[in-house]
């Protein structure tokens, strides 16, 4: 059993630990990962940004657009907001016990949640926290954010589309009224330590560690998560009409119309900004 903290706000560099944690640390049981970013918007493996998210106001305010290896909608992040992981082999995976192990840490505050939709967690109807899941090489990662004290102006002023007429099979991101648990964040960091230990801990002493991996390991991870190939290249194929100009848009590269062999997200900018 293995507790990792990340003393890091760097939205890449927590999000390539991730990654790391799931692909490379096999060997220590169940893991769990808690970490926090600066404000940044995280969108699913298998979204569209332009869809998503406000990216022409993101740009000029210097928000970062981040893509995380699990699929679910797109979130805000902030440095209010706790992000909790847990990765188990996939034969030992059952998601209910990941909710309930969140579910036993809040009610420690008096806090009774609820599971709502297919992967919220809610109180009193209001979504605090959204999970999400990727599964490989015999492995399992649930991970959720927990709106603690998190800025709602920001979080609705970066949610939202930024381009409209999008056709696309990408997975959109499904509206939820949202709140703050108003806990204390290092009280609910420790709490779901405490908990991770009964529901995954089979009675053993859990080994921590800070953030500090293998430069080598970590390094290329973090390159990609900034990189334009992931952000914007990872974004399934679509098609939409800019002033009356059909386009369609493969791994971030327009493919037909008179901008064909273009990055879509400069024409973009261009048109908003």
């Amino acid at each position: 059993m293995l507790i990792v903290e990340s003393q890091s706000l760097d939205v890449y560099r927590n999000l390539a630990i991730e990654q790391y944690l799931m692909d490379t640390v096999h060997d220590q049981g169940p893991v769990l990962f808690l970490w926090r970013s600066e404000c940044a918007v995280v969108m699913g493996k298998n979204q569209n940004p332009w869809r998503e998210c406000r990216l022409d106001l993101m740009e000029q305010e210097g928000v970062p657009l981040a893509r995380r290896i699990s699929g679910g909608g797109t979130v805000y992040h902030d440095t209010g907001n706790l992000n909790y992981c847990v990765i188990v082999g996939r034969e030992e995976y059952r998601e209910e016990r990941a909710y309930e192990m969140v579910f036993h840490a809040l009610e420690t505050f008096g806090v009774r949640a609820e599971r709502t939709g297919k992967s919220n967690l809610s109180v009193d109807g209001l979504k605090f926290s959204g999970n999400a899941f990727a599964f490989r090489q015999g492995r399992a990662l649930h991970h959720g954010t927990l709106l603690l004290n998190t800025d709602m102006e920001r979080l609705g002023r970066y949610l939202g589309t930024m381009l409209e007429g999008i056709q696309t099979h990408a997975i959109a991101s499904v509206p939820a009224s949202v709140a703050n648990l108003g806990l204390d964040l290092p009280s609910v960091a420790d709490a779901l330590k405490k908990s991770f230990g009964i529901f995954y801990g089979n009675g053993g002493i859990p080994r921590f560690l800070d953030d500090e991996f293998p430069q080598s390991g970590i390094r290329g991870l973090v390159d990609l998560q900034q990189s334009d190939v992931w952000r914007y290249g990872a974004t399934p194929r679509f098609s939409l009409q800019i002033n009356g100009l059909p386009m369609e848009v493969v791994r971030g590269m327009v493919v037909a119309g008179d901008a064909a062999g273009m990055p879509f997200k400069d024409i973009a900018f261009s048109l908003v900004c």
